[in-house]
This record gives structure tokens, sequence and C-alpha cells, in this order.
């Protein structure tokens, strides 16, 4: 059986990244063309981007935690007031950063302005 490419990433840092993260969750990754990205801008950029390979079994479980982390990103982008305090919190804090009270779930995220 041979791997199959999962995705294709612009750095080693957002690669390796994403690899700890399927790792953690039991799959083997394997990581491709490091030794590439020192020759950015002496090759085509695209020829230096780095590739997650895994086994055609951990697909769907690789996508349903990439498909967490957006979730997870999406929030994050978020904000939330605190009740107590009335602080902005990042929409993925369970916690407020300021008075450590425990922000409902049930809270509705608001847009954070940029």
């Amino acid at each position: 059986m041979t791997r199959v490419r999962f995705s294709v990433h612009r750095t080693v840092g957002e690669a390796r990244l994403l690899a700890g993260t399927l790792e953690s969750e039991g799959m083997s990754v394997e990581v491709r063309g490091e030794a590439l990205v020192p020759l950015t801008g002496e090759i085509p950029s695209g020829e230096t981007w780095v590739e997650l390979w895994l086994w055609p079994g951990d697909v769907e479980q690789a996508r349903a935690v990439m498909a967490q982390l957006q979730e997870r990103q999406e929030a994050a982008a978020l904000e939330v007031e605190c009740p107590a305090c009335h602080e902005a919190n990042p929409g993925n804090f369970e916690l407020c950063w300021s008075c450590g009270l425990e922000l409902p779930s049930g809270l509705r995220p608001r847009l954070r302005a940029v």
C-alpha cells in the first residue's frame, strides 16, 4: 500500500504543526519536501512547498481533525464578552482572561473588529 498526499503547505512550520496534530491522533504522517525549502527563490516556489502524506486509511480521520481545527480557528476569530467584568475574550477561551470566570458556552460570539 502506498501513501497518498494529504496536504501541501508553504512553510515547514505550518506543515510540522499539522503533522504533529495528526500524529497525536495516532496517524502516521510523512513530511516531504523540507530539504527544498532553503532553495526558495532559486527554483519555482511551488516546488519548495512541504507536503504531508498519509496512509489511505487515515485520510478520513485526518479530514475530521482538519474540520475541528477549522472550527477552533473560526471560534478564535470571534469575541465573547465576559458577563462579570465585561472584558472581551477570544471565542475559543473557556475562562475570562481578566477575571478567571468560566465563560458560558451559550454566549453568542460577536465578530471582533480588526
